[in-house]
């Protein structure tokens, strides 16, 4: 476990901030930047430095907002009973959109690449591009179109690169990531101990790259059907062994704290609850206490102790994107296959978590019972991530009752304040779309039910 003096919450300001009318909504924790944050020094210190960055986007205010969203957990206080009934605006990111730019996103991103590409280390190089796919794939997922080509080369209110390329060039950078992750020459030093999550293991960073590939073809198979076969393909050589999941690792200490934690715990306790709607869904299922606490007025002790280390890219995601794709592309038996083989690496991190073992029993579905169950078990898989919000919006699975009659469930994030009033290019809200390219609103659910959620 790294320490504090070693840990630099590089850019977590940038990204964390605001919901609704609630400015600077946590001191500490979320908003805290170590002053020690490397500024120079080797690519090594600065890949380090980064990596809370990452976590602190994919952990912190869209996670608990798309929870929300989706019913995982529900707003009952402040600004959260807003965000409950679809109340957002520019603030509601957190900052997000910056911060893939910013202190421990994009700038810092590439100067590690410039410098292990003078170095001659393709394994760091490969490190960093795996970190900058996700970053700006996650972006697109949320915004559409983003700033991309143009990114950091100073030219003046730089252009909105439409998704659907902002994906194609992320493919192409998570393909190049997976060639120099296979460097093994003597300059290929890789990030070393300075990786808080695979201590530089290349063939971990190279399943999770594949397994990103997999999850962005995915968000592309709604308006490119071919998709499902390509994310097939990826997963196959994804992440298998729920021991090579990608987590955000916290050692509890000041600045080191597991979000949930800082907020739930430290901060604002009681503005979000569990939802009925999910608590019921796990009626008979053993995560229900792996998740929420034995009266499900909470989330359990495990997911609140500082030191929790978050999923952000699993083994069950990764045999579920494959199941899902294989079903849609006529192949049942693997998609039966790998839907089991997610229940079995359920059991395994419930296990792990808990010190219990906890049984996920095998399914045997066809058809549309098969495609249901699959996606069910994905629901169940992604709590509290925010590519459970991506697949909803793409299959309207759970097809979720709004919480207020006549409205839609967000589809997508305005961009932030300070991006917009920097870069003319980005329109005011009023004047920015609903939905993002590759997520045409469903009329119909997958088993023909009309979509409640997309659909006024």
């Amino acid at each position: 476990m790294k320490t504090a003096k070693r840990f630099a919450l590089l850019g977590v300001l940038a990204i964390a901030g605001t919901v609704g009318a609630c400015n600077n909504f946590l001191t500490g924790g979320e908003l805290s930047t170590d002053p020690n944050r490397p500024t120079s020094g080797t690519p090594q210190a600065r890949f380090e430095a980064i990596q809370p960055s990452l976590w602190a986007l994919l952990s912190s205010d869209l996670a608990r907002t798309t929870s929300v969203w989706m019913q995982y957990l529900e707003g009952i206080n402040f600004q959260y009973t807003s965000v409950n009934i679809y109340v957002h605006d520019e603030s509601t990111t957190g900052g997000f959109q910056a911060g893939l730019y910013t202190g421990g996103g994009l700038v810092d991103l590439r100067e590690i690449e410039s410098e292990a590409t003078a170095q001659g280390d393709s394994l760091l190089l490969g490190q960093a591009q795996v970190m900058e796919g996700f970053m700006m794939g996650t972006g697109a997922d949320l915004f559409g179109d983003l700033v991309y080509s143009q990114a950091l080369t100073n030219t003046p209110n730089p252009t909105l690169d439409n998704q659907l390329d902002v994906y194609d060039a992320v493919q192409t950078l998570l393909s190049s990531a997976i060639g120099n992750l296979s460097g093994s020459g003597p300059t290929n030093f890789g990030a070393g101990s300075s990786d808080l999550v695979y201590g530089g293991d290349g063939e971990k960073w190279t399943a999770l790259a594949h397994t990103l590939k997999a999850r962005f073809y995915l968000h592309t198979a709604e308006v490119r059907p071919t998709a499902y076969a390509q994310a097939e393909t990826e997963a196959e050589s994804g992440i298998t062994d729920p021991a090579d999941d990608y987590k955000a690792i916290w050692s509890g200490s000041l600045n080191e704290q597991n979000f949930w934690f800082q907020f739930f715990v430290n901060q604002r306790a009681g503005y979000i609850v569990p939802n009925e709607f999910f608590v019921d869904m796990l009626a008979g299922d053993p995560r229900l206490h792996e998740y929420f606490n034995s009266d499900e007025s909470d989330l359990s002790d495990t997911r609140l102790d500082p030191t929790f280390s978050q999923p952000l890219v699993t083994a069950q995601e990764n045999d579920l994107i494959w199941s899902e794709a294989a079903y849609r592309t006529s192949d049942p038996g693997t998609a039966q296959t790998q839907l089991n083989n997610a229940r079995a690496a359920a059991a395994t991190v419930c296990s792990a978590e808990t010190g219990t073992t906890c049984v996920i029993p095998p399914i045997s579905a066809s058809g549309a019972a098969l495609l249901r169950a699959i996606l069910t078990e994905k629901y169940i898989a992604l709590f509290q991530n925010i590519e459970a919000y991506n697949d909803y919006k793409r299959t309207c699975f759970p097809n979720l009752t709004p919480t207020v009659e006549g409205l839609i469930i967000p589809a997508r994030f305005f961009y932030d304040t300070s991006e917009r009033q920097t870069d003319t290019n980005i329109p005011d809200p009023a004047a920015q779309p609903t939905r993002n390219a590759n997520d045409p609103a469903n009329a119909t659910d997958d088993f023909g039910n009309a979509c409640l959620g997309q659909t006024p």
